[in-house]
């Protein structure tokens, strides 16, 4: 009886016991360690990732400068009436896509004469009625042209001291914050000098160790290492000086404007010797006419055309008003040359590299184009309102307001914008601008800041 018991119990036992898991064999085990390999390094792949689009985007803050105010600008000419009289008929409306050539007033009656105040009657002194009322209108044409090629000089003339006399500012600022760098490298470099003669006497003595006074030593040449490059980087800031007070010109913008100023003066001297043509054509015209006045009440009828193809920007007058010579009637805008600019910060224009492309992003558009930088000028509160050959007034945004200010000019290529003619090919569409800067050392020792 007792014994049927035990085996019972054992058998129990020996069923509650469960049966060994197979041991994994040699493969398995190295299918798994090479699954743990490639999580592991697509973990460590994932954060180096991570951290290597950090640094690139810190990267990129330190070496880039973006404007959100940026705007779509152009150029319009403004068509002045060249004598009196009562406008006729008024064809321009703005938005209206016109060619060269094309009839967009009519002016009359008109005198045959031109006003004694108009520059042309002063230089035809004695002038009676003039028997071609076209080739006078012309004539005036011609020389209200030459009118505005001379404030286009005067107005680049401008710019370009301005430009000269901010760069020469900078370099000189530039070229004074290298000597104060020398003066304290060289102040520097005499302590670790004097630091590691001291040691080098106590070593003698066996108060240092042979370890201090190597390291003070190699702290000494570092110190004289500064000096020579803080000297190189004066010298180098000395000839930038040197070079811009002798108007050498060192930055693609200064070489622009002085291009630009030579192409002024080409066509001040055509324009001079075709008003000089047309004075003569004039004067023996006159030798054949009688030597009295048309009567004021002629028919004769003045039709004023556009000089370019461009679109009517703007109109200052209608049908059935009268008007005094120089009035401007319309204005038109070039959609062949437009560009973005912006205001910025002096701070801001002072960290812009103009060598480097411009990112331009429109507004409504996900493609950048790429630009480049035409000129950046100071500009004051009272330059903003000045009569200007521009569709537009740049804005002034609410943060820089009451400080100093600077105007950036971007030049673009040709985009779908200018097609769009009856939106002024874009003219006031905002964009945002990215402007690559100088080394964020350079900043840094300058005291900008990114506002």
């Amino acid at each position: 009886m007792v014994k049927t018991t035990f085996q019972e119990v054992d058998s129990d036992k020996a069923a509650s016991i469960p049966e060994k898991a197979p041991e994994p064999s040699s493969g398995e085990t190295q299918h798994r360690s090479w699954q743990r390999f490639v999580i592991g390094g697509a973990c460590v792949s994932l954060g180096l990732l991570a951290v290597g689009i950090g640094i690139a985007s810190i990267s990129y803050r330190l070496t880039h400068l973006s404007i959100g105010s940026g705007l779509i600008n152009g150029r319009t000419v403004r068509i002045q009436a060249p004598v009196d009289g009562t406008i006729r008929d008024f064809y321009a409306r703005p938005g209206v896509e016109v060619k060269a050539g094309q009839v967009l007033t009519r002016l009359g009656p008109l005198p045959l004469t031109l006003p004694q105040s108009s520059p042309v009657a002063a230089n035809l002194p004695n002038l009676p009625n003039l028997p071609d009322q076209t080739a006078a209108v012309q004539l005036e044409s011609d020389q209200q042209t030459l009118d505005l090629l001379q404030q286009q000089l005067q107005e680049l003339e401008n710019q370009y001291q301005a430009l000269q006399a901010t760069t020469v500012t900078i370099a000189a600022e530039t070229a004074d914050q290298s000597q104060a760098a020398i003066a304290a490298a060289i102040a520097e470099e005499v302590a670790a000098r004097k630091k590691y003669e001291r040691f080098r006497t106590l070593l003698s003595a066996g108060a240092v160790s042979r370890q201090e006074v190597d390291e003070l030593e190699a702290v000494w040449k570092i110190a004289q290492a500064d000096v020579q490059q803080a000297q190189s980087e004066q010298a180098i800031a000395q000839v930038t000086v040197d070079a811009l007070q002798q108007q050498t010109p060192l930055h693609s913008a200064t070489k622009d404007l002085q291009f630009r100023r030579r192409q002024l003066l080409q066509e001040i001297q055509a324009q001079t010797a075709r008003i000089n043509l047309s004075e003569s054509e004039l004067q023996a015209l006159q030798s054949e006419v009688e030597q009295t006045r048309i009567p004021a009440g002629n028919n004769t009828i003045l039709p004023i055309s556009a000089p370019f193809d461009g679109i009517v920007y703007s109109t200052q007058h209608d049908a059935g008003e009268q008007v005094d010579r120089s009035n401007v009637l319309l204005s038109l805008l070039d959609c062949n040359d437009l560009w973005v600019e912006a205001l910025v910060s002096v701070e801001q224009a002072n960290r812009i590299n103009i060598d480097q492309p411009v990112r331009v992003q429109l507004a409504g558009q996900t493609d950048t184009v790429i630009g480049t930088v035409e000129f950046i000028n100071a500009v004051s509160m009272g330059d903003l309102t000045k009569a200007r050959a521009e569709a537009l007034l740049p804005a002034v945004p609410a943060k820089l307001v009451n400080r100093p200010l600077a105007r950036v000019r971007v030049r673009i290529p040709p985009t779908s914008v200018q097609t769009q003619t009856h939106q002024f090919c874009g003219v006031g569409q905002s964009a945002n601008l990215t402007f690559g800067t100088h080394s964020f050392v350079s900043a840094w020792l300058g005291g900008f800041t990114n506002p």
